[in-house]
């Protein structure tokens, strides 16, 4: 197994946390040290995992227990990962940095966080970067995780603007609309974002209204088809007048109507006879957008426990009734 010595301090406690865990007799010696708190070790595939092993080792008791532990049974396959003072002011550094992320992760994962939040978090997480990038200008070791953390996240920020979900999404909450994003953004990048919104509503949800040609019938006519009895004046004229008064885009008395405060959960309010009477289309575009839910967490749980489901037993159970079965557990859990 490689050792991670290049990666420095964190490299150091990855090392020394797989070391004591691949032997029974020192877990149980380090527990002894710890008075049985037990150090947890960093994955490739779980969120924060290193954030939770650094936060375990500087823990109570349990940096003490690391240093007893060089001091007492330290051997040559331990020695080079020995935690100086130095590699802990390091591993202090990194924690309180990687406590944004951590508090982002548990804010948005479950049921209840949806896409509206998803370009505030991002926004809140770039902050951090940036503000690390000027604080740590000298530190070569954090410097340098900045600015590759806010690349990256770049990279993946830019992308949001291939789909209108994003934007559409934080605009349809009653508390944003469009102040969320024109407070956050460049100014240089509203305009495109507010098209591609208006397009989506109108391609997708507006209701097409249809257009009399000059060769439709006449709908003025009488029951016996003729049309020799002439049309009433007065109707023909209140009817003109009506198709002239275009009632106001559902999208649009949206917008204009005033922001509506301290919305905790969006689609109980777009879920309100009231919304669904005054915007009968809108609310439907909003509960779309507002039921993405704005992190994967809660739908790979949901596929994960599929194999619950399909066992050896049940491998002909068809597409509709896995979906039905993992739909209903699902809901029984929100309950």
């Amino acid at each position: 197994m490689e050792r991670w010595r290049r990666c420095g301090a964190l490299g150091k406690l990855h090392n020394f946390v797989v070391y004591i865990q691949r032997s029974t007799i020192r877990i149980q010696r380090f527990k002894k040290l710890s008075h049985g708190r037990a150090l947890v070790r960093d994955n490739s595939t779980r969120w924060n995992s290193w954030y939770a092993m650094i936060k375990c080792a500087v823990g109570p008791g349990v940096r003490e227990a690391i240093s007893r532990y060089f001091a007492t049974y330290i051997d040559d396959e331990c020695a080079p990962d020995e935690l100086l003072s130095d590699d802990w002011a390091i591993i202090d550094q990194v924690k309180q940095f990687l406590e944004y992320f951590e508090h982002v992760t548990k804010a948005l994962e479950g049921h209840t966080a949806t896409l509206d939040e998803a370009l505030p978090a991002m926004d809140f997480v770039l902050e951090q970067l940036e503000q690390g990038k000027e604080r740590y200008q000298g530190d070569k070791y954090m410097a340098t995780a900045c600015n590759s953390g806010w690349t990256k996240l770049d990279k993946y920020y830019s992308k949001t603007s291939d789909s209108p979900a994003y934007a559409a999404a934080v605009v349809l909450h009653p508390s944003n609309k469009w102040q969320e994003i024109e407070n956050s953004w460049c100014p240089e990048w509203i305009p495109s974002a507010k098209n591609m919104v208006k397009q989506f509503w109108e391609s997708e949800y507006k209701p097409k209204v249809g257009i009399l040609s000059e060769s439709s019938p006449n709908l003025t006519s009488t029951s016996t088809g003729s049309t020799n009895m002439a049309e009433n004046t007065y109707k023909k004229w209140y009817k003109d007048r009506k198709r002239a008064q275009a009632p106001i885009d559902e999208y649009d008395r949206f917008i204009q109507s005033e922001i509506v405060c301290d919305i905790e959960d969006p689609r109980r309010w777009w879920l309100e006879e009231t919304q669904q009477k005054v915007y009968p289309n809108l609310s439907k575009m909003a509960l779309d957008m507002l039921s993405i839910p704005a992190m994967s967490a809660e739908p790979e749980r949901l596929f994960s426990g599929a194999k619950i489901s399909i066992t050896d037993r049940r491998n002909r159970l068809g597409i509709e009734s896995i979906e039905a079965l993992e739909c209903l557990k699902s809901w029984m859990g929100i309950q």
